[in-house]
């Protein structure tokens, strides 16, 4: 396989990565995330099984849910919008990789499939960082 078309199965990934972002962010675009975060936000800091993610959730998350919805919902609007254009690919892909990992630490305990969903995405989130996959398919090709 070429070169050429590694860089197009990047771009495919990263595109791929960026709309499962904005899917996933048109279900906390309700008021209902706003009320609830709090409530989720306790629940995962009185199960988890890291002491220092439920240290941060309890004294800080929680106090600030409302803040931390916002960031969220800004947080993986970023990463959808400019993952899928192919736009500040790395710093988009720093943002979904901070958003995963912080996922990850929060729920791993569930299920196997968030912590599978999440390290899937962390491992992919890591090769469009380390590849030029903004490049190709997307707006970084004219810098």
């Amino acid at each position: 396989m070429s070169y050429r078309n590694s860089n197009i199965w990047n771009a495919f990934l990263r595109i791929y990565v960026g709309l499962l972002f904005l899917y996933d962010v048109h279900f906390k675009l309700t008021p209902a995330f706003f009320a609830n975060l709090r409530g989720k936000l306790l629940f995962f800091a009185n199960h988890g099984h890291l002491w220092f993610y439920n240290a941060f959730l309890t004294h800080v998350a929680v106090p600030n849910a409302f803040l931390f919805a916002l960031l969220i919902i800004m947080g993986e609007l970023f990463a959808g919008i400019f993952l899928t254009a192919g736009f500040a690919t790395k710093a988009a892909a720093l943002v979904g990789l901070f958003l995963n990992i912080n996922y990850l630490f929060a729920m791993y305990w569930i299920s196997p499939l968030e912590l599978g969903i999440n390290l899937t995405l962390i491992v992919c989130e890591l090769v469009i960082i380390f590849t030029d996959s903004g490049k190709t398919l997307g707006i970084d090709a004219l810098f």
